[in-house]
């Protein structure tokens, strides 16, 4: 009798612990399956993103991960600041004395492919700061972002970018896939998917629409539990790993070169459409920038197939199916600069300095810049900037 009544209440509470990790258990398969099936809980779009309502992505401050090339081509530890920056720390307020320019890009902003200390945005500020008036400093402030389009970084200006009081905000227009980005019938035409879950333009009735599909309710929500409870972003598969591997030559199919050859084609209705809504997004950001008394200019970012004619043939012979005549290799740029100069954007194209030099400023796999592209657009920048009187204000002290 003794025994059995010390006995009893360790396997009762022995019981309880075995019921309460059940229960923890079955909660857990309870949240995974409603989150699942009801709220869809889907993995985030990329590493060290999280959904933004508004803008679409936005990226995790803090986070940090080793990006390595499959090809040899880099190995970079990538580190985002507080904000989510891919750059150094700036605060918000802007200082006494300091001009600020904030750089809007996509992945040729980003540039997880090179030290940070080799990207344009800080080789351009020392640049500007080695011949800057006595008493004025220039600060660059890097808000490149792999994967968005002009409507992405104007929505990001407008509810993030303005917060640093910059006096120029400089545009990188890709012209490789922002025309495509902007564009939600091209987006689902040539990226093979049925939605857009990220902002985009898009005719209703005629009318042409910004439509932001982060703002429903249901989308909103979501976002909030997947990146506030704990459990949620576990199971949703939203922390990235530590070490990202790209460019597997293996990897590139002909759907993914048939994306950024589109933009070559001298007749496509839906090319035609998408280039038509592009004067729409640089209002819009042009607008916002302006009414914030900054001032605004765009450099226009080449695509590699036009600078280098191996490229270019390695490409058509891999889209045996595609008339080279149908193509029009000078296309992307001269029309994003004829869009320029009919809004009277100020606009630098890098496809001429690009072309004059010997040396290879793009990863052949990868297709970014390395770090001698980088070099060279900062110093194109700086001359550019200077020349044409965009940084004019400072140097007059006012």
């Amino acid at each position: 009798m003794t025994e059995k009544s010390i006995l009893s209440p360790r396997a009762a509470c022995l019981g309880r612990v075995i019921m309460l990790l059940f229960g923890l258990a079955l909660a857990l398969v309870l949240v995974e399956i409603a989150g699942r099936l009801v709220f869809d809980f889907d993995p985030l779009p990329g590493w060290a993103q999280d959904f933004n309502n508004r803008v679409g992505y936005e990226l995790r401050p803090y986070q940090g991960y080793e990006y390595i090339s499959q090809s040899d081509e880099f190995a970079i530890t990538v580190k985002h600041n507080s904000r989510g920056l891919h750059d150094v720390e700036h605060i918000l307020e802007k200082p006494v004395g300091v001009f600020r320019i904030l750089i809007l890009a996509d992945s040729y902003g980003h540039a997880r492919e090179v030290p940070l200390e080799a990207h344009f945005a800080r080789q351009l500020e020392a640049l500007l700061n080695d011949s800057a008036p006595e008493g004025m400093t220039f600060e660059v402030i890097n808000a490149g972002h792999f994967g968005l389009g002009t409507v992405q970084e104007y929505l990001y200006y407008t509810t993030e970018g303005y917060r640093y009081d910059p006096d120029l905000v400089l545009l990188g227009f890709y012209v490789g896939n922002d025309v495509l980005d902007n564009y939600g019938p091209l987006i689902r035409q040539w990226n093979a998917v049925e939605t857009v879950d990220f902002p985009h333009y898009e005719y209703v009735s005629g009318t042409l629409n910004l439509i932001q599909p982060g703002m429903d309710s249901t989308r909103r929500f979501k976002s909030w539990l997947r990146q506030n409870i704990f459990i949620v972003n576990t199971l949703a598969g939203s922390r990235p790993p530590d070490r990202v591997e790209v460019g597997d030559p293996t990897s590139i199919t002909d759907q993914t070169l048939y994306v950024p050859m589109g933009i070559y084609l001298k007749t496509a209705t839906l090319w035609d459409e998408a280039w038509g809504v592009v004067p729409y997004a640089l209002r819009d950001l042009r607008a916002a920038v302006e009414a914030d008394d900054a001032q605004f200019g765009v450099f226009v970012i080449p695509d590699r197939r036009q600078i280098y004619d191996a490229d270019w043939e390695s490409a058509l012979t891999k889209l045996a199916d595609l008339d080279p005549a149908a193509l029009d290799r000078e296309q992307p740029t001269r029309r994003i600069m004829d869009v320029l100069a009919s809004e009277h954007i100020p606009a630098l194209n890098l496809l001429d300095p690009f072309r004059a030099t010997d040396e290879r400023l793009y990863f052949e796999i990868d297709g970014h810049w390395n770090e001698a592209g980088h070099t060279l657009t900062a110093k194109v920048l700086a001359d550019w900037l200077r020349d044409e009187a965009l940084i004019v204000a400072m140097e007059d002290g006012s």
